[in-house]
């Protein structure tokens, strides 16, 4: 009887292991739509926001004792009791409401936190193990990439018109997120770092004339990591360079492809790869990645920035929109003396509401977001509460320094917040879900990592 509890106990751990993940795959294909999906009248994303403000207030309640699998160290462990005790402290401040369904709405990005501790599962004994299915998960940038690129499935658009509460072409910031996660992942799944760098590369070129195209962030962010990825592969490259010249003429196959089909697809009406190659001449490379280059102008954002009137300003209209409404929250809060405790959780930013700057809440008259993580944790919290964030991360940080003697998870953390900081990913639900779910794993089995880039 006793032997049938556990088995039974096992197949239970195992179907929540199985399903959790098979929900994760869903989430990183299909991103907003997936989230938007109504479940008994909440939408999937409302819902899962709840269950982070549940783990919130029970890590914030339980004793030390009994939350051993949610602690790390103790810099992560009492930054993020603080964290979650400041929301009501801020919204004490400014005379909030808890009956309020907005306050939970605009402090979203303190309860999605708790979504690092979704890994816990994963630590529960069966006969399932989490890289048996993970291992898998290395085919979601080829999908993804080929729905983002004008092959999307009418059938599943419908359904999402049906049962979601709006159907949503894949964000570049969504793309990048599954991109640098599974690319980490990979150092956990792949043991050959031959398979490994190789798979690095073709994503990595696959990805960035779609991303060249559609966003300046996560471009960026996905240039960043491959900074990271080539520093910390260095031994490997020196030591194997005819194999790293070959894997990057495959790669540049994948680039060349990717970068016609962004640039031709419309007028190629969803080519084939035959077509691809009959007018793969040096050429119409040279041209379609100009083009591409010249759609987002890249590189001339970066250096458009210039001092103006006691101002950060850029050339680029798209930039100095964000820029405007970053200085002028910051402005607004130090004239009104609220940098300690914010603006709260009550209403929309006045900056976003201000007349004389017109085009700040969108075409829809929807958009409340700054695009910039930390610029909303201050805006809404304060300094102090911003503060608190940054020692969280700190702390896991520094929980896998102790553990490897080395940064390498900064090649995860980096990117994924450059990206954060120039759009709206952490008010959000999915990207937030992926980025701390994979930390934990990350975090939990650092030590099964052969840092074989360091060492050759």
């Amino acid at each position: 009887m006793r032997l049938k509890n556990l088995l039974s106990l096992n197949n239970i751990t195992a179907l929540v292991k199985i399903s959790f993940l098979i929900f994760l795959f869903l989430i990183m294909l299909f991103n907003r739509s997936f989230i938007g999906l109504y479940i008994f009248g909440f939408r999937l994303g409302e819902l899962l926001t709840g269950v982070g403000l549940l783990f919130a207030m029970i890590f914030l309640l339980a004793p030390k004792k009994y939350l051993s699998d949610f602690y790390f160290n103790n810099l992560q462990f009492y930054s993020q009791k603080l964290i979650f005790t400041s929301f009501f402290v801020v919204t004490f401040l400014n005379e909030g409401s808890l009956l309020n369904t907005y306050t939970y709405k605009s402090s979203s990005y303190i309860w999605t936190i708790s979504f690092l501790f979704f890994g816990v599962i994963y630590k529960f004994n069966s006969w399932v193990k989490a890289e048996d299915i993970l291992t898998y998960f290395f085919i979601i940038p080829f999908i993804t990439y080929v729905f983002s690129s004008g092959n999307y499935p009418n059938v599943i658009i419908d359904f999402f018109k049906v049962n979601s509460d709006k159907f949503q072409f894949l964000k570049p910031s969504d793309l990048f997120i599954g991109y640098v996660a599974l690319n980490f992942l990979m150092k956990f799944i792949i043991r050959s770092q031959n398979r490994r760098f190789l798979y690095f590369l073709v994503t990595s070129f696959t990805l960035l004339p779609l991303l060249l195209f559609s966003s300046r962030g996560s471009f960026l962010g996905v240039v960043i990591y491959m900074c990271f990825e080539i520093i910390y592969s260095r031994r490997f490259i020196v030591n194997n360079k005819t194999r790293v010249i070959i894997y990057l003429l495959v790669s540049s196959l994948f680039f060349i492809f990717s970068t016609l089909r962004i640039d031709k697809a419309e007028e190629l009406n969803r080519p084939t790869i035959e077509k691809l190659i009959q007018v793969a001449t040096p050429g119409t490379i040279t041209d379609s990645l100009t083009s591409l280059a010249q759609e987002k102008e890249t590189v001339t954002v970066l250096f458009s920035f210039y001092w103006h009137y006691g101002r950060l300003e850029s050339t680029d209209p798209t930039t100095n929109w964000r820029l405007d409404i970053w200085q002028d929250i910051t402005h607004d809060m130090i004239d009104e003396g609220i940098v300690f405790k914010g603006y709260g959780y009550n209403e929309i930013f006045p900056a976003m509401l201000d007349p004389t700057a017109p085009g700040r809440l969108g075409r829809d008259g929807l958009n409340e977001n700054v695009h910039n993580y930390f610029v909303n944790i201050l805006a809404r919290g304060g300094i102090f509460q911003l503060l608190l964030f940054i020692l969280f991360h700190i702390g896991l940080i520094k929980y896998w320094k102790d553990k490897n003697q080395n940064y390498q998870i900064l090649m995860y953390v980096v990117p994924s917040f450059v990206v954060s900081s120039l759009d709206i990913t952490m008010e959000g639900v999915q990207y937030p879900l992926i980025y701390y779910f994979f930390l934990y794993y990350f975090l939990k089995n650092s030590t099964k990592v052969k840092v074989i880039e360091l060492y050759g």
